[in-house]
């Protein structure tokens, strides 16, 4: 599974499991077009796998500083915000490189190796209306938790 698939099923399943109230279409759309809106980096309405890579490798950064930071609060043992060559050393983390192949199976349609709104689109209201058991258009906390069984 690729890292880009994972994140998507974690995103997933962490909107399902936050919704409490019932979610329209429409707002269930706007909530993963913001999301697309931020993988495509040069705004030209397609997402790339060098964008989804960049995105990708950022968020890793991102997380593995806070690691970092994690884990210099507890190997600081005395506290005073100093640590030794070898307590540094620990803090040194290796971001794997991004494989967006998974993402862009999912999402890339036509296979030209990119992801367009209207892809991106197809996938995510196929899912929503995979959820929305009655057709009515608005997925309820219900709907969302007999989703995830």
């Amino acid at each position: 599974m690729s890292l880009m698939f994972a994140a998507s099923a974690v995103l997933l399943f962490a909107q399902q499991a936050a919704v409490s109230e019932p979610v329209a279409r429409a707002e269930y759309l706007a909530t993963w077009d913001a999301l697309y809106k931020e993988y495509d980096l040069d705004g030209d309405g397609r997402v790339t796998a060098q964008e989804i890579s960049q995105k990708m490798t950022a968020e890793q950064q991102q997380a593995a500083l806070e690691a970092n930071r994690e884990i210099f609060r507890r190997i600081d043992r005395d506290g005073n915000g100093v640590l030794s060559p070898d307590e540094f050393a620990l803090l040194v983390a290796q971001v794997p490189p991004v494989d967006p192949s998974g993402f862009l199976r999912e999402f890339d349609a036509n296979g030209d190796g990119t992801v367009t709104l209207v892809e991106h689109r197809t996938v995510m209201l196929s899912r929503f209306d995979a959820i929305d058991s009655d057709k009515d258009g608005v997925v309820t906390p219900a709907e969302m938790a007999a989703s995830t069984k």
